[in-house]
């Protein structure tokens, strides 16, 4: 078995594997490593396992480091899943050694792997993250069946209010107006533009921007990632003075309807904290919540790591934050964010 680094100009090779393996992820997909590294600077390392000339397995590790919370190995940082995806768990085991290798190097502690599917290995896992995944059998007409009738008298009701979706490329920069303001008032610091233009520019079969656009005015956006058989919502925001007009609900809607004609099986509404209201409000689309096996190879350390927006160690700061100027969060947030995996 032969460890490598993903050669330039083997993108293919892994991208093969990545397209045809059951637990691999659209975000598994070697472009991703342009879209993280060219935007924000962080290192890629792609490691791929060789039997011969045939891919066994792979292992997409970034090496993030950032003054204010040190260096750590994220698979991956900045979208929904990442992690190992393997032949066998002697593969998986050999990937893990090499990954181990190079975050030492680097000065890491760990490792978070955000698996979408448990892992073999041993290393420890957390169940802080759930999701929540709308089976699309029997297209929209079905799954609006299947939707709680809260969730259809939404929709409906944004329909009556005017509400009216598009969705286009064209559309990035209302995504990024409203979605800004949406972090700065959660007090979150923003990942700058560019991040999502490079993903755009990498996958643009694969991503669609959608706006909810009323009296003229856009007062949500979303983007989602098409996969080989699910639709991925990742990035969302609305204007809360205008939920009364329910345009979340209208632009998921759109999203549900596109992903049945372009043949997904499912629609993964995106990672939620456990027992949250944003858990909350996902199960009523006729969904099935599971626990996220995210999974950590501890390097140095005995204990998890605590970055994350529920410690609550970051509450000062995330109040301070919601009460920047909206012009200062998006000029301060991109590079307190990029260290935020």
């Amino acid at each position: 078995m032969n460890i490598q680094l993903c050669p330039p100009g083997q993108e293919a090779l892994w991208d093969e594997y990545a397209s045809r393996h059951t637990d691999a992820t659209v975000f598994h997909l070697a472009g991703w490593k342009r879209v993280i590294e060219g935007s924000t600077g962080h290192a890629g390392h792609y490691l791929m396992a060789l039997d011969g000339e045939r891919v066994a397995g792979i292992y997409p590790l970034f090496v993030m480091s950032s003054r204010l919370f040190g260096a750590r190995g994220v698979s991956l940082p900045f979208v929904s899943y990442g992690g190992i995806v393997a032949d066998g768990p002697e593969v998986e085991q050999a990937l893990g050694e090499a990954a181990a290798g190079i975050a030492r190097a680097a000065g890491c502690d760990h490792i978070e792997l955000r698996q979408l599917h448990p892992l073999k290995s041993p290393w420890p896992t957390t169940d802080r993250k759930v999701v929540t995944e709308i089976p699309l059998d029997g297209g929209p007409g079905a799954v609006f069946a299947r939707l709680h009738q809260n969730v259809r008298n939404k929709i409906r009701k944004a329909e009556k209010n005017g509400v009216a979706v598009q969705q286009g490329v064209e559309y990035l920069p209302d995504f990024y107006a409203i979605y800004s303001r949406n972090l700065r008032d959660l007090g979150t610091p923003v990942l700058g533009r560019r991040f999502f233009e490079a993903a755009l520019e990498a996958f643009p079969s694969h991503i669609r921007v959608y706006r909810a656009v009323r009296q003229g005015k856009t007062i949500a956006a979303k983007m989602v990632v098409m996969g080989r058989n699910t639709c991925h919502f990742v990035w969302s925001a609305s204007l809360r003075e205008e939920l009364s007009h329910a345009p979340v609900h209208a632009m998921n809607w759109r999203a549900v309807e596109e992903a049945c004609q372009a043949g997904c099986r499912q629609v993964d509404l995106g990672r939620s904290t456990a027992d949250s209201s944003h858990q909350d409000f996902k199960k009523y689309w006729g969904g099935e919540c599971r626990t996220l096996p995210w999974a950590y190879q501890l390097l140095g350390r005995e204990d998890l790591p605590g970055l994350h927006k529920e410690n609550k160690s970051f509450a000062l700061a995330i109040a301070l934050w919601k009460r920047l100027p909206l012009g200062l969060s998006r000029i301060l947030g991109p590079p307190i964010a990029r260290g935020l995996p």
